[in-house]
């Protein structure tokens, strides 16, 4: 009965999400393409199809689902560098960020994410006249927390100010946004175990007010964006000639993504991960997506893809020989584009770039 308790609070967040399907509403796509959809700075992520909301254990994790930070055992430091996909080229998002475990039922982050563009040649129809957009700027400053109300249940929370400065000469619009998120872990006999997420990016449903060079306002809604999952991680070893038995960790992970504001969007998501030797990390995932083809036919009405990419873990605390008990993180990742055009060739600016310092040691 007690496992059944933090599972079925992990479901109410998925029956809100049903409760708001009357709602839906179109929004207004925008910048939010890039910023909610586009590549979010996580390589391990994103090679892994982006499934991401029952994993955790990293900082990252809290742009997928917040109560992901509550499985850092200590504290993390992260830096990650990313590209946006399709036809914005000149841009990119950088993070960087510092979690610390308060105490034993309570980890902490705050975090600074910057979406930059430009310079570019966009403009914007305003009553008739065009204004140039040269470099457009996101900036989010994020402060996350997660806590354990009771054993193996994280509840997660991130308070978001996001900032978003459009034209020279005019003031940055800004809004606060609130995610929430869930994840609960269920140890199994064989020592491995499964992870059950749920996270609601925008559960505030904030809006957005900007402001034109002509003193002229309009406002435009962020998505609100479900997504629910589930893990599995077992850790074995594999015997290697000449090296002896060495540590194995697999993991795989599913999940499903709505939007209780638009009609498109929803997706499934699907990536593994295999650790070897506590060193080497090879990941694969898939995706499909449903999307708008705005009612051309050469414009794909779903978006199907495959995405790859690896990881390198360096033991410091080994090599210091205790001195330095860290561990690094440096993960890539560098694809094509997904396809949304069937005449389009497909570009080569989907990539990114993580940096992580862990402590204690973690094969996370």
């Amino acid at each position: 009965m007690k496992k059944l308790i933090p599972l079925g609070l992990l479901l109410v967040l998925v029956l809100y999400a049903g409760a708001m399907q009357a709602q839906r509403q179109r929004y207004y796509p925008f910048f939010q393409q890039e910023w909610f959809f586009g590549n979010l700075p996580s390589a391990r992520t994103e090679a892994m199809g982006r499934a991401d909301v029952a994993v955790g254990g990293t900082l990252s994790s809290m742009y997928y689902n917040p109560a992901g930070i509550g499985e850092i055992e200590q504290w993390e430091a992260t830096f990650s560098t990313s590209a946006p996909y399709y036809a914005l080229t000149e841009s990119d998002y950088y993070f960087a960020g510092y979690a610390r475990r308060i105490n034993e039922k309570l980890v902490a982050a705050i975090s600074l994410n910057q979406f930059a563009v430009g310079p570019t040649t966009f403009e914007v129809d305003i009553e008739g006249a065009n204004f140039p957009v040269d470099k457009p700027t996101v900036n989010n400053l994020a402060i996350t927390a997660a806590y354990e109300p009771i054993d193996q249940l994280q509840i997660g929370i991130n308070a978001n100010l996001f900032s978003w400065k459009l034209f020279d000469g005019v003031a940055a619009s800004i809004s606060p946004i609130i995610d929430v998120g869930a994840l609960y872990t269920l140890p199994l006999s064989n020592g491995s175990h499964l992870r059950f997420g749920a996270a609601v990016v925008n559960a505030s449903y904030s809006t957005i007010t900007f402001s034109s060079p002509i003193n002229t306002e309009s406002t435009s809604p962020f998505p609100v964006v479900a997504r629910a999952g589930v893990s599995y991680q077992k850790d074995t070893e594999i015997n290697i000639p000449g090296a002896g038995a060495q540590p194995l960790t697999l993991l795989v992970t599913t999940e499903i993504q709505d939007l209780f504001n638009n009609e498109y969007r929803n997706a499934f998501r699907l990536g593994g991960e295999l650790v070897f030797a506590r060193v080497l990390a090879l990941r694969l995932g898939y995706f499909t997506i449903t999307e708008n083809d705005f009612g051309f036919s050469a414009n794909l009405s779903r978006v199907n893809d495959f995405t790859y990419g690896f990881g390198a873990i360096i033991p410091v605390n080994e090599i210091s020989q205790g001195k330095l008990p860290l561990t690094l993180h440096i993960d890539y990742m560098s694809l094509e584009n997904p396809p949304v055009n069937s005449f389009v060739p497909r570009s080569q600016n989907k990539r990114a770039f993580s940096f992580r310092v862990v402590a204690p040691l973690s094969a996370k």
